[in-house]
């Protein structure tokens, strides 16, 4: 995916950008790419024309566009409006604030992303985050469980997970059980410990670790 996005889009102003950089960085398989771009509709056309891949609107509203490759893969195409680093101070975390320059070694990363990619740090881009996109709460949940290395919160984030647990229930349902599908048994805990689990209206006993399952763990969880 990345070489053909750099033979296709090396001459235009375009970014790698969020979780992609992070996952290289790590070493992970990168199963999904994100490429700012001035023009998405454009790019992912083209993009599907090469890869074979299908193209459709991801948002309307803000001009998103993705193209659907096998393997469960997936290349968005997101707007560059005004420049990659207001790009980049729209993301969640600092880890996924990271863009790479698509045909040139240029990497961008106003938020200290790298520095806390090595230390394992997860740490929110600014205070307004889970007003902006409240999935973002079991997000930073999910990356913790995820990631390896021990990735952890800072407590800064911690502090704005707690104080902003009650919009755990704003994103659309579909939205919150693809992040809770993801999660470990340590991951619902982790939950629970930061005051999310409630509000959803789960609970933690001792059936969660009977069985590895994700649709088990949800009912375990959350009953019928």
């Amino acid at each position: 995916m990345r070489e053909l996005v750099e033979e296709l889009f090396g001459s235009e102003e375009a970014w790698v950008v969020g979780g992609a950089v992070r996952d290289r960085v790590l070493g992970r398989p990168v199963v999904d790419l994100d490429v700012a771009c001035l023009d998405p509709e454009r790019a992912a056309r083209r993009f599907a024309r090469r890869s074979g891949g299908a193209p459709f609107p991801l948002s309307e509203r803000h001009g998103a566009w993705r193209v659907a490759l096998d393997d469960d893969r997936t290349v968005d195409f997101t707007p560059l409006n005004r420049g990659i680093e207001d790009d980049l101070g729209t993301r969640d975390f600092t880890i996924n604030a990271i863009a790479e320059r698509v045909g040139a070694d240029e990497t961008v990363d106003p938020y200290d992303g790298l520095e806390d990619l090595g230390a394992s740090r997860i740490r929110a881009v600014r205070d307004s985050i889970f007003v902006d996109d409240p999935l973002r709460l079991l997000r930073a949940v999910r990356l913790e469980d995820e990631l390896p290395h021990d990735f952890r919160m800072v407590p800064e984030t911690v502090e704005l997970v707690r104080s902003h647990a009650a919009r755990v229930t704003e994103p659309a349902g579909e939205r919150i059980v693809a992040e809770l599908r993801r999660l470990s048994p340590s991951g619902y805990r982790r939950l629970d410990d930061l005051g999310l689990l409630q509000p959803l209206g789960g609970v933690i006993d001792d059936r969660l670790d009977r069985w590895h399952s994700p649709d088990y763990r949800l009912v375990a969880v959350f009953g019928e």
